[in-house]
């Protein structure tokens, strides 16, 4: 059985009044960008909810469960997480023995695909309980198995590496773009970059290759030295939909004479492409991240409508385009989001009343 783990008793409801006054809580827009929906229903304090989350070794996963334990104690709610390890069956048992019992009011399914849960979750639903998710789907919003789905729409994620690439170039510009045919989601992100780039009167696209993610250590190293070959100095470019390809790209770009292609992913901001992003030292030029922190307050939020009986917000959080100046700018720690708007945002929701 997967380990699970109980939070620290939240603080009482003045500590958390007190907390929002002093953040001068309010929901909506900030400097014009909205972070959080507008309105929302007021807190549903007291609940008991199970996470479970694919993998915490996940970079992703732990930090959007870390973000919505944070939410989760300004909403008094004791919490349960549930490390599944990369395992479909541990989420499984989570969902048959734990989920159901009578004492928890909804899940957090976090980095799996709730389509695999099918069954599972249409009990739950018969039961009442609540279940939302972060990228436990395709595209966001509500699903056949979730009240909810948080994630970046995954054509703004391919518009944004593709309007970067464009714009940080000058003259004829070559790409090649690499994507994974097992994932959907990968084959709509490389379909859009093309289209963007297609756009482009001085771009073309060279190539769109089908590169299995799980096999990208095996596979880059023989692939670059014959691109190179195919393409000559066309090649000035290469996009993908994740930045598992250029973690070892970089050494048979420079044996094949091309260490100025430039690499720019559409996904998923990784503590690996952060830190050669942020020192220079790679041919890895931007990559496309999700706002993680809001995300997990945002499902945080999603629970709470569905406590209240309401429907979910229909927000949609904005990738962050991450280039070095961008990290370099974020301080020490590289930080890429305002924390403090969208718990503004969210308190200034939940906590409205209690003035």
């Amino acid at each position: 059985m997967p380990p699970v783990s109980r939070m620290n008793r939240p603080p009482p409801a003045r500590v958390l009044l007190a907390q929002c006054l002093a953040l001068a809580c309010h929901a909506g827009a900030v400097r014009g960008e909205a972070i959080a929906p507008a309105s929302g229903p007021p807190a549903q304090f007291g609940k008991h909810v199970l996470l479970i989350a694919y993998d915490l070794r996940n970079g992703g996963i732990s930090k959007t469960t870390r973000s919505f334990l944070n939410a989760a104690g300004f909403l008094r709610w004791q919490v349960k997480v549930a490390d599944a390890k990369s395992g479909n069956d541990a989420v499984r048992e989570q969902l048959l023995l734990h989920a159901t019992a009578k004492d928890l009011d909804g899940v957090a399914l976090i980095g799996s695909d709730s389509a695999s849960y099918h069954l599972e979750f249409a009990l739950l639903k018969q039961m009442g309980k609540v279940a939302v998710g972060w990228h436990a789907g395709s595209a966001p919003g509500a699903n056949a198995e979730l009240a909810a789905n948080i994630t970046t729409d995954p054509l703004a994620v391919a518009q944004a590496a593709a309007d970067y690439a464009i714009g940080s170039s000058s003259g004829a510009m070559g790409a090649v773009i690499f994507t994974d045919s097992h994932f959907a989601i990968a084959m709509r992100k490389a379909a859009a970059m093309k289209t963007a780039l297609e756009k482009c009167q001085r771009c073309k696209v060279l190539a769109v290759q089908d590169v299995d993610l799980s096999q990208t250590v095996q596979i880059i190293p023989k692939l670059v030295p014959e691109l190179a070959r195919k393409y000559g100095k066309a090649w000035t470019h290469t996009l993908a939909i994740n930045d598992l390809y250029f973690d070892n790209i970089n050494f048979p770009l420079h044996q094949a004479g091309r260490p100025d292609i430039v690499n720019i992913s559409a996904g998923d901001g990784s503590n690996s492409a952060m830190n050669r992003i942020r020192e220079g030292i790679s041919q890895q030029k931007a990559t496309v991240a999700e706002p993680l922190n809001q995300q997990g307050w945002q499902l945080a939020d999603e629970l709470n409508r569905g406590f209240a009986h309401q429907p979910p917000s229909g927000f949609v959080g904005k990738p962050i385009l991450v280039t070095q100046e961008k990290l370099q700018a974020g301080g020490r720690d590289g930080e890429i989001e305002d924390n403090q708007a969208y718990r503004k945002a969210y308190l200034g929701i939940w906590l409205k009343g209690l003035h």
